[in-house]
């Protein structure tokens, strides 16, 4: 099956041309930038609260006179120590939740294209390559104990997600700013 997204949908079931009274997804492309904006932002602020909700009631909290944002109240305080419970713990961060993340900004490359600047996608993608780095390396961790110290492994593995994930969210903020004030 086809489809083609101009002015009037054509679709190929079968061989056979099906003329489709529907119109483009949207009109307004300022609109489908606003939308791809949002959700990329929301998939960055979906992994933090899992984290959040993994973390349970025992995070540190700040100001917003401390902090520039959750992100660096994130690197600041939240960054867990490390024992082997704590990694069985947050175990699901690194491994579920960052593979969901990845096929998210995947599909947002895709159903985006068109309007995501240049700049947004390769950053988007750099991010999968980093995400990807993260999660393979969380699971090494135990088997690193006798090269590297594991909370220093442990914490560089927060460390690096919360700064890729903080610096797409801070982008697709500011973008979002900027177009609607």
């Amino acid at each position: 099956m086809t489809v083609d997204l101009g002015n009037q949908a054509v679709l190929r079931v079968r061989g056979e041309d099906t003329v489709s009274s529907s119109t483009r997804l949207s009109s307004d492309p300022f609109e489908i930038f606003l939308e791809a904006m949002l959700q990329v932002r929301l998939e960055c602020h979906l992994w933090k609260a899992h984290f959040i909700h993994l973390s349970g009631h025992s995070l540190p909290e700040g100001t917003s006179a401390d902090y520039r944002d959750v992100w660096d109240l994130m690197l600041a305080k939240w960054i867990p120590e490390y024992s082997p419970e704590n990694y069985r713990r947050y175990a699901p961060l690194f491994d579920n939740a960052l593979r969901d993340l990845r096929l998210r900004f995947d599909r947002l490359i895709v159903v985006f294209s068109r309007v995501l600047p240049r700049d947004v996608r390769k950053r988007m993608e750099k991010a999968i390559r980093q995400l990807d780095f993260a999660a393979a390396s969380y699971r090494w961790i135990p088997a690193r104990t006798h090269i590297e110290d594991p909370a220093v492994l442990f914490a560089a593995r927060f460390k690096g997600v919360i700064r890729v994930l903080g610096l797409i969210a801070r982008d697709a903020d500011e973008r979002l700013r900027t177009m609607v004030d």
